[in-house]
């Protein structure tokens, strides 16, 4: 069974995302935090990195696109598969995000069935039709329903009706966020369905430890695949162990976040800038360490990267580490 590591917007741009692959392995697929469509069907400088095989190297790396326009979503996938070579796009139809739903992006393509099903024939129409070229592999990353995770069923049975190749389910409505227990109920009501069908179906949520992997595993085993977001954020040697490999221990991880410092460095250059992306993604990445509070204090009250690089050393490595 296959894993994938799971964007998140300003969390795993392409400079983690290699620096992982290169210190750990074990992710089958990478995906791109989202690429917002607009009607000038044009990539900023920011997207354009984060699906250029240069910014990516060595990386299985799945674009993902969101939008509330099929035309648009349309024209999007064509040009990234056509220009960068991609044979798969992902569409995001599961992001929470306030100001992403009040769009009607993202989960917020759930709130209205008839609009979710209009915009899937709309796109797969526009996809297939004859004069357009090959079209990559159509992937959709969602969660069970907007106000209640009994919509489930109804938005199953929109996606069975289009040539989508893969359904990544994140079980739980958008209203619940990530609070609460997944609905397992509602996932394998659609892992039946989707499989039955040919559809291929991935588990997203809340595997934070081989253990947890192994239960989705053994209760889902024709998966094609599990997405990790935050899980291996707070422990970046997640994958490799699931796959039987030796879990991270501070050295590697401080010399993992070296590097990370480093590269934010050499990338943006302004120092309180590199710094906020340093703490936003220790925000994830303190929770397997204990032991030494006034460390990680020191380290986030840090106003320059060399003493933030010292704070980090000896939070690190005075640290007791899961």
């Amino acid at each position: 069974m296959d894993i994938f590591f799971a964007p998140m917007e300003g969390m795993t741009p392409p400079l983690l995302r290699t620096l992982h692959n290169e210190f750990f392995g074990g992710c089958d697929k990478y995906f791109t935090p989202f690429i917002s469509t607009n009607e000038n069907y044009s990539l900023n400088q920011k997207e354009k990195k984060e699906i250029d095989h240069e910014c990516n190297k060595d990386l299985n790396l799945v674009p993902q696109i969101i939008s509330n326009s099929a035309e648009q979503s349309a024209g999007y996938i064509f040009d990234i598969s056509e220009k960068y070579g991609y044979k798969e796009i992902n569409i995001n139809m599961g992001c929470p995000s306030g100001t992403v739903v009040s769009k009607n992006k993202g989960s917020g393509m759930l709130k209205d069935k008839r609009f979710l099903k209009e915009y899937m024939d709309e796109l797969f129409s526009l996809l297939y039709e004859q004069d357009k070229k090959a079209v990559p592999d159509i992937s959709i990353k969602t969660r069970i329903g907007f106000y209640s995770e009994d919509e489930h069923k109804e938005i199953t049975d929109i996606f069975l009706a289009h040539p989508v190749k893969q359904v990544i389910v994140h079980p739980r409505s958008r209203v619940r966020m990530y609070e609460g227990q997944t609905n397992l109920d509602a996932f394998s009501y659609m892992y039946d369905a989707l499989k039955g069908a040919g559809i291929g179906v991935v588990y997203n949520g809340d595997i934070n430890t081989p253990e947890d992997f192994e239960g989705i595993a053994e209760r889902y085993p024709d998966l094609d695949a599990v997405m990790i977001g935050r899980g291996l954020l707070r422990d970046p040697s997640l994958a490799r162990r699931i796959k039987g490999g030796k879990c991270i221990d501070n050295e590697e991880y401080l010399s993992y976040m070296e590097a990370l410092l480093d590269g934010y460095m050499e990338q943006i250059g302004v120092e309180k800038f590199v710094l906020a992306k340093m703490k936003d993604t220790w925000s994830f990445s303190y929770r397997p360490f204990s032991g030494n509070d006034k460390g990680r204090r020191d380290m986030n009250k840090a106003d320059s990267v060399e003493s933030y690089r010292v704070c980090m050393r000896q939070f690190i490595r005075n640290s007791k580490l899961f």
